[in-house]
């Protein structure tokens, strides 16, 4: 499984996502609406009192009838035209559905079997799990114990190290809340149990935690590698003591449509989550999302988001100035040929081959950008727990993630960011 790229949108009704201004409250909202004669079907709001704020109304009309999505570049340019009840509308963007994650496998070469022996010992292990997609995984696989080659590569151990004796694990990412921003997470798995604090489902329109499971497995794969649980058995995540957030934006068929997926960033910034990873992405821009993410981060949250599996440009969110971009690196450290790059990246991750959790039960081995991106939220993880807060500034956490951050040899910056972060220049 991976990010998708290339998928054209989807048969979607005929919904408009109608943005307002950060001090637009619910009065200003129905004002605006009556003035185009049209009603909400939906809000999503996160009405507090900052300059941060964001607001949307989801309007549906019947089949052939629009609304101007050139509205604040042509209509509210003309006073007579535009009441000052219009000019509370910032945007409107025409809904949209996409796949936003699909299946993809990397290319690569096939490396010398593992001894019988060892694939023997492991049998009990590979038990009702999903077996790797390359021989190379199933090499890994044999070798690898409780941490995969990705967290290994990422140095997660080094950071567990420093505070070893403590009681408050913070270079575990202790007390972190990190939401996952995709399918579901299957919160019975063996790995995840008593991970899961909470979530809410943007397609059920709901908190319960039946409707944000996991029905598609990428949420579940994803959420291992942020932070599963460290216990010697199954995987263990790069940030084993963080608390894990199921926001679920997208179907059992990787699919969603732009207002799900506002809607759900609009839950993380209410509910004050710390992390958004967002490992999923397609080839075209939205305001909406846009605005929703720049929202976030104004309210303290650090987005980080997959380059995506373009082979070539970024794709959005990641390509967006206000989250954190992660390409994908295969086990020689090279740029995994099916990964985004451009001046979007921020930084590199393990991405082909990542052993993680399936949801289910077991283990499962995927290829993807969408692999790559929850190790860095798992290093901003163990950031954030050291006390550093917010994406920008000197004590924000892409600061601190660049200071630990080692350049690739014979990989430019399009390709890496700053390169791979070593987790053990993180924990203090």
């Amino acid at each position: 499984m991976s990010v998708a790229s290339t998928a054209a949108a989807l048969p979607a009704p005929n919904r408009y996502i109608i943005t307002f201004d950060a001090r637009a409250k619910q009065p200003d909202r129905e004002a605006a609406l009556k003035a185009l004669d049209v009603t909400a079907s939906r809000f999503i709001a996160t009405d507090g009192d900052t300059d941060h704020e964001i607001s949307f109304a989801l309007v549906d009309l019947p089949p052939g009838q629009t609304l101007p999505t050139d509205f604040t570049e042509n209509i509210c340019q003309d006073p007579k035209r535009c009441s000052r009840v219009l000019r509370r509308i910032i945007a409107v963007e025409k809904d949209r559905r996409f796949k936003w994650i699909e299946s993809s496998r990397a290319a690569l070469p096939a490396p010398a079997l593992p001894s019988l022996p060892s694939v023997m010992e492991d049998l009990d292990f590979l038990k009702g799990r999903s077996l790797p997609q390359t021989p190379m995984a199933f090499s890994l696989l044999a070798q690898r114990g409780e941490e995969p080659w990705g967290i290994k590569r990422v140095h997660a151990s080094s950071a567990w190290a420093v505070c070893a004796h403590e009681t408050v694990k913070t270079c575990e990412g202790a007390g972190v809340k990190v939401a996952v921003v995709d399918t579901g997470i299957d919160a019975t798995h063996p790995d995840l149990l008593g991970k899961v604090d909470g979530g809410y489902s943007a397609i059920a329109k709901t908190e319960n935690p039946s409707d944000y499971k996991d029905d598609n497995g990428h949420g579940t794969h994803v959420s291992g590698t942020i932070a599963a649980i460290k216990d010697a058995k199954g995987v263990v995540g790069v940030a084993p003591s963080a608390r894990l957030y199921a926001v679920k934006v997208l179907d059992a068929e990787g699919s969603g449509s732009i207002a799900d997926v506002v809607d759900g960033i609009v839950w993380v910034a209410k509910n004050r989550m710390d992390i958004a990873n967002m490992s999923l992405g397609i080839q075209s821009d939205s305001d909406a999302i846009r605005r929703a993410i720049r929202s976030a981060r104004g309210a303290g949250v650090v987005v980080v988001a997959a380059a995506g599996n373009t082979g070539g440009e970024v794709s959005y969110p990641g390509a967006l100035e206000d989250v954190i971009t992660v390409s994908a690196s295969d086990y020689e450290d090279k740029l995994a040929p099916f990964s985004g790059r451009g001046p979007a990246v921020d930084f590199i991750a393990p991405g082909v081959d990542i052993i993680s959790d399936k949801m289910g039960g077991g283990i499962a081995s995927y290829s993807g950008t969408s692999m790559a991106a929850p190790h860095v939220s798992g290093l901003a993880a163990i950031a954030i727990a050291q006390g550093y807060v917010g994406l920008y500034g000197p004590d924000g956490v892409m600061t601190q993630l660049k200071k630990a951050a080692v350049p690739l040899p014979k990989l430019s910056k399009n390709k890496q960011g700053a390169g791979m972060i070593d987790a053990g220049k993180l924990a203090r």
